[in-house]
């Protein structure tokens, strides 16, 4: 068992099922509605849980319905919870998502209490961040965060894990990446991250050492279809 700490996105997820997607204005009939926990710090918790792992979870949600929904729905999945803060101000964080029967998806998300996760938040998670053996984030929570977070860990010698998903819309600052072990971009993502567009095997190798000579001990870029790539600097 490994001491997983997972910093990131906590949304209550409301999926509704539909043959078709309606057009603008138009209401359609759904089915098989569904109410769970989500988000991309959501899901890395629940998955290193599951796995065996004993799993920390540091995220916001706001003092409502949705929020304590979220929030006993992490806690049966075995993860520790003490660190899931309740803001008095901000709603939770949800999703709204339609799904037709070709299984194609439409979503909104409002971030909520997801975009106001501090600095100081992550201070009082201060010595669990440091007994960890791995930190796991993405960029569903307030950018500065994320790079505070990054900076504790590295100083206590923890391995960081970043998946940069939402793709940045701003470079990632020297100070984060370079406090990196690992960062797991998609194509698209490592497009926007290294200025390469990616479109096959060598531009995707030139975009992954981009990447690593920004800071990172180790890339991954995942390639869909065509499986991961993998950059370590021997290449």
């Amino acid at each position: 068992m490994k001491n997983i700490l997972v910093i990131g996105s906590l949304n209550a997820d409301m999926t509704i099922h539909t043959d078709r997607m309606p057009s603008l204005g138009e209401t359609v009939e759904g089915y098989d509605f569904s109410l769970n926990a989500g988000g991309k710090g959501a899901n890395q918790a629940v998955a290193a849980s599951r796995y065996g792992n004993r799993v920390v979870f540091v995220a916001k949600t706001g003092d409502d319905l949705f929020g304590r929904q979220v929030r006993e729905s992490m806690t049966q999945d075995g993860i520790v919870t003490d660190y899931v803060f309740v803001d008095k101000e901000y709603p939770s964080g949800v999703a709204l998502i339609t799904v037709n029967k070709e299984a194609e998806n439409c979503i909104v998300v409002a971030s909520g209490a997801n975009a106001h996760l501090t600095p100081a938040d992550i201070d009082t998670a201060a010595e669990e961040i440091r007994g960890a053996h791995v930190v796991l984030m993405q960029l569903e929570t307030p950018i500065s965060t994320v790079t505070y977070a990054a900076q504790m860990a590295a100083n206590a010698g923890v391995p960081v894990i970043l998946n940069p998903a939402p793709a940045p819309v701003e470079p990632l600052s020297d100070e984060l990446l370079h406090n990196l072990f690992l960062i797991t971009p998609n194509k698209s993502e490592a497009s926007r991250i290294s200025g390469i567009n990616i479109k096959d095997m060598e531009s995707a190798q030139r975009a992954a050492k981009a990447i690593y000579d920004m800071g990172p001990k180790n890339v991954i870029v995942t390639l869909g279809s065509d499986g991961s790539l993998v950059y370590d600097g021997a290449m």
